[in-house]
């Protein structure tokens, strides 16, 4: 059953102008995550919105790209830190007492580490704990990018939690 909703010409002309911030916004933050991380930062979806709007013009729902079913297993995100090649292959998510871990392998040149990314409910990065097989871990031995580290598995988590996988 369909309903009529009447609009003042005001009221249709906000709905407009909030959806298209709302659009331009998802557009910034593709862009925002290029210009810290590169390409090779940006999931499936967010370089198929970004291709669609270059093409067409066209704004769409980033919500509605994701498929809510889907999972990320074996996927792996990549990233460059300074000249250093990383990677973080995904392998699941799981809900702790702490928040969100999603479990996986990290590697920048050609160390690779197995451990967690912790972020809080809604999705943000918290915390890192990856370990080498020699024990050492991540930011032990890359203590001088440590912040970088963090900002690339902040992108991780974002991409991770517009697809929940739990």
């Amino acid at each position: 059953m369909s309903r009529k909703i009447r609009l003042t010409e005001s009221e249709l002309v906000y709905l407009i102008q909030r959806m298209v911030n709302e659009a331009m916004s998802d557009i910034d933050d593709i862009l925002d995550k290029i210009s810290q991380s590169g390409m090779e930062s940006l999931s499936p979806q967010e370089k198929e919105y970004l291709q669609h709007y270059s093409t067409t013009g066209e704004y769409l729902d980033i919500e509605d790209e994701y498929d809510e079913e889907s999972s990320f297993e074996g996927e792996s995100f990549r990233g460059r830190i300074e000249d250093a090649p990383v990677t973080f292959t995904y392998e699941m998510t799981e809900d702790t007492e702490i928040g969100i871990a999603h479990t996986g392998y990290f590697t920048i040149y050609n160390d690779e580490y197995y451990g967690e990314i912790i972020c809080n409910g809604d999705g943000t990065f918290m915390d890192a704990n990856f370990e080498s097989p020699e024990g050492t871990g991540l930011f032990e031995d890359y203590y001088e990018i440590q912040g970088e580290i963090e900002m690339f598995l902040q992108n991780v988590c974002e991409n991770l939690k517009a697809n929940p996988t739990t």
